[in-house]
């Protein structure tokens, strides 16, 4: 009877040790010891114990017998990798190193980011009031990890707002996904509740780092591009990006006042279509000369709008209109592209990044600059480009004897020779319409026109932080398929791939049968 009862030793050993697995399962699961674990726990400790008892000899084999020792190696083995996967996991806890195999760098925080994450130099904390059920609670939270991966001087918090209301109303917050950043007494919202954007973030930052915040202006009352337009026509869209780097952005006309406003950084003479008044133009010389930055912005249609102001400087343009017949957007030859740059701390980061100029003219520089003043090539046209001064006729052809040969001056910087001269700075494109809502509402991403105007202006400011490319957005990549390509792909991984394997298998087991 015994000895029948000890030939199911096996299967009562089983048994025990599956009931000890659920009793330790249970326990640590509930995180109490009820009676009911206790006596499963005990029940599989019995059976395991009289295992023992009837089968002495297997035990013995099974602690010592060849089995056990290559069991055992086995064992150290895997305990072994376990500790090297565990070592690597707290070593990557420690020592933050990603590398971000996307072709766009989606996971890449932006040139501008991370130089303004380095002049981060007091503690600033990050809020993120989002509820856990919130579709972009983890995008946002991964986002934040880059910038405090970057930045220690960042540190961030989630604040869940169904469980901590006194904080949530402690800063007014009643919309999930809201995100707050702060300093001492200073603060800076991002409303997240559709996804945050890296821009927004960095947007924030600058504005809560910033100690004053400096004015755009751009010169109205001569047909100039409004920023307060909102029809396409205007500058609201770039507006809107100044805004977000933490300029005030204004409207100004000599109409109303002769004094340039206080707070003035930069004014923006955008497309003019009228002459300036030679009163004005002194005007804004004098603001030059005493520190001012001027942003000039040309299209065709006069000779020179400010009446020949920018000669005092370096520079001299003409009516004209650069054909390129080489780099053009989609064979309109009246709207160039560069996709090379000068190295400049404004183009510096360009590369690689096309940019696009409709009706564009030629800016150039003279042969002999004035003392004091130093012009320096920012992009230019190809070398199978001119500039055309008959551009009104039905036709248009190279003629030497008044078109000038690419490739041709597009933008210019210009800045006092020595640093301590108090004077400004000047920036002169030839094309208007490459920063107007038009042209930047067709391009969301892809092109550089944006960060070549915001790049400028941080430039003229003297802020070089804020040099730098801006994060871009995402290009659509979802793939449309076909039905037969639908199927040849479920077929061909659920079909036919285990019906080779299968095959090779049948061969194999044939071959040594």
């Amino acid at each position: 009877m015994w000895r029948r009862f000890a030939s199911y030793a096996r299967y009562v050993a089983l048994l025990g040790a599956a009931l000890v697995l659920i009793a330790l399962g249970a326990w640590l699961i509930a995180a109490s010891l009820k009676p009911w674990i206790e006596v499963t726990g005990i029940i599989g400790l019995v059976l395991l114990a009289l295992c023992v008892t009837m089968e002495p000899e297997q035990l013995k084999a099974a602690l010592f017998g060849k089995r056990t020792r290559y069991g055992s190696n086995a064992v150290v083995m895997s305990v072994a990798l376990f500790l090297i996967i565990a070592l690597l996991n707290y070593l990557g806890t420690r020592y933050h190193l990603r590398w971000d195999m996307t072709e766009e760098k989606q996971f890449t925080l932006s040139d501008q980011t991370l130089q303004i994450l380095d002049s981060v130099d007091e503690p600033v904390k990050v809020l993120l009031f989002y509820t856990p059920d919130n579709y972009y609670l983890e995008d946002a939270e991964d986002l934040i990890k880059e910038y405090t991966v970057r930045c220690p001087q960042l540190s961030y918090e989630i604040i869940d707002l169904d469980t901590d209301r006194v904080t949530a109303l402690t800063y007014g917050i009643s919309s999930d996904g809201t995100i707050i950043l702060e300093t001492g007494d200073k603060s800076q919202t991002v409303y997240g509740s559709y996804g945050v954007e890296e821009e927004d973030l960095t947007g924030a930052l600058i504005k809560l780092m910033s100690n004053e915040v400096q004015g755009v202006y751009f010169l109205t009352g001569h047909g100039e591009m409004n920023p307060e337009v909102t029809d396409g026509t205007g500058y609201s869209t770039i507006a809107d990006a100044l805004a977000g780097e933490n300029y005030t952005v204004s409207t100004f006309t000599f109409v109303l006042t002769d004094t340039i406003p206080s707070d003035m950084s930069v004014l923006v003479i955008a497309g003019p279509t009228e002459a300036l008044t030679q009163d004005e133009v002194d005007l804004i010389g004098n603001y030059v000369d005493n520190g001012g930055g001027l942003l000039v912005l040309y299209e065709p249609g006069m000779s020179d709008p400010l009446l020949g102001l920018l000669q005092k400087y370096g520079v001299e343009i003409q009516d004209d209109l650069i054909v390129d017949l080489s780099y053009n957007y989609y064979g309109d030859i009246a709207t160039p592209v560069v996709v090379e740059y000068d190295d400049h701390d404004i183009t510096e980061d360009l590369v690689g990044l096309p940019s696009l100029f409709p009706t564009a003219r030629a800016v150039q520089i003279m042969d002999t600059v004035p003392d004091g003043w130093s012009v320096s090539e920012l992009f230019a046209s190809s070398s199978d480009s001119w500039a055309e001064t008959s551009y009104m006729s039905s036709t248009v052809d190279f003629d030497a004897s008044t078109d000038t040969s690419g490739p041709l001056p597009m933008g210019v910087a210009i800045e006092p020779s020595t640093s301590d001269s108090g004077m400004g700075r000047i920036v002169v494109i030839g094309d208007s319409e490459f920063a107007g809502d038009n042209v930047l509402s067709s391009f969301t991403s892809g092109i550089g026109n944006t960060d070549i105007f915001l790049n400028a202006v941080s430039w003229l400011a003297q802020e070089d932080t804020l040099i730098s490319i801006r994060s871009v957005e995402l290009e659509d990549r979802s793939v449309v398929l076909t039905g037969p390509q639908a199927r040849g792909i479920v077929y061909s991984s659920l079909l036919f791939a285990p019906i080779v394997v299968l095959l090779i298998g049948g061969y194999v087991w044939w071959k040594h049968r």
